[in-house]
């Protein structure tokens, strides 16, 4: 429908909402190409029309695309554009290319992880959307910082309840509720939610939110304790982005699934999707590299590695990665027999996860603690294993 309503413009005008509209559902439906292509047109057409707003609008678009699909180098030009665009939005008081400049400022922070910087950039997008009547107030991508960020799961319940459709579907408020509610240990509802969403995007073909969802699912596994489901699930979810060319979202879903299949004691396959994260230019991949560094008695670089994912997680705003981290950090320590630091570690996992309110997670954690306490010295090291939300 949007399609048909932009070939009615006349082609001497340019209509951005319509354009912003159409782009969005182009790529989030599963045309990234498309997408990328036609605003790279519309900024082209702006251009020979002498206007700045537009063709700057058309711009960040462009850039904003290709942080999803060809994200190496991507998001510090798009962060310059942004730099450059957002002043002359603002000079020109115009909402719609307000909600464009801030929604691709948001990016650039999430890209970055510092997600509480982009649920400020993307509160402001959606206040300009809602000036500008545009349908998309990016409620999925303030949920999804809220689920991330440092906000504790109560509170992003909270918001979840007040901001929920009355009428309608967003599938991504949605997923986020079913992480949350499996981060408190309602493991039945959270699979109930996500089965019938799942269903829902399966039967509408789908595209990134349909990949998103099957992602979420296999975090929600593990959390729920079974890693083989999780990584059938997460396997999918690669599989799914891999096709949808979204390289942005594979490049953080496979690291996950190689941490996955260590945990199943599965490492040759550990090791390929590791290497595949590798590929893709993830720094996160360092955690699952140092686990199987440990496993083959390579500890002094394993650790160095572990440390270096601590220091990175650190500076984020990830509270659940961050518990990750440590957790990780506390299996590398407890193979090379470094057992008080790896309780020390732990220690620290527990306490962001706390702080996230992540009640599983924090329950494992406290678990593991009492275990390292009550062992035996001579005992064999376990792998310590914490889902990522």
């Amino acid at each position: 429908m949007l399609e048909r309503a932009a070939a009615l413009v006349p082609p001497g005008e340019l209509d951005l909402a319509l354009e912003t509209d159409l782009g969005d559902a182009q790529f989030w439906g599963g045309k990234g190409a498309d997408a990328l292509a036609r605003a790279a047109f519309f900024a082209e057409r702006a251009a020979a029309a002498g206007d700045q707003v537009s063709e700057l609008c058309g711009r960040v678009r462009e850039g904003l695309f290709r942080t999803f699909l060809e994200p190496e180098g991507a998001t510090e030009r798009l962060a310059a554009l942004v730099e450059q665009a957002l002043p002359v939005f603002r000079a020109a008081g115009d909402d719609v290319a307000l909600y464009i400049g801030y929604a691709a400022l948001g990016q650039v922070a999430f890209t970055r992880l510092q997600v509480d910087a982009a649920l400020e950039a993307y509160e402001r997008a959606g206040a300009h959307a809602r000036q500008a009547g545009l349908p998309n107030e990016l409620l999925g991508w303030r949920a999804v910082c809220r689920n991330a960020g440092t906000t504790p799961v109560s509170e992003l319940l909270t918001w979840l309840d007040e901001n929920e459709p009355r009428h309608g579907r967003n599938h991504i408020l949605r997923a986020r509720r079913a992480v949350a509610l499996a981060m408190l240990g309602r493991f039945d509802e959270a699979r109930a939610i996500l089965a019938e969403t799942r269903a829902e995007l399966a039967e509408r073909s789908g595209g990134w939110a349909l990949a998103a969802t099957v992602r979420v699912f296999a975090d929600v596994e593990l959390l729920a304790g079974d890693p083989s489901a999780a990584a059938e699930l997460m396997a999918e979810a690669c599989r799914l982005f891999e096709e949808l060319g979204i390289l942005w979202s594979l490049s953080s879903a496979a690291p996950q699934l190689a941490r996955i299949l260590y945990s199943l004691d599965r490492f040759e396959e550990a090791d390929v999707w590791a290497s595949r994260a590798a590929e893709l230019g993830v720094d996160d991949v360092r955690q699952v590299m140092a686990m199987m560094l440990a496993r083959r008695g390579e500890h002094a670089e394993a650790e160095q590695l572990a440390r270096e994912a601590v220091a990175r997680e650190e500076a984020s705003d990830l509270l659940n990665w961050q518990g990750d981290a440590y957790a990780d950090l506390a299996e590398v320590l407890l193979l090379a027999g470094k057992r008080d630091d790896a309780a020390a570690a732990l220690q620290r996992a527990l306490e962001h996860y706390e702080r996230k309110e992540n009640l599983v997670s924090a329950q494992r954690a406290q678990a593991r603690l009492i275990e390292l306490h009550d062992a035996s010295p001579k005992e064999p090291a376990v792998a310590l294993q914490y889902p990522r939300d």
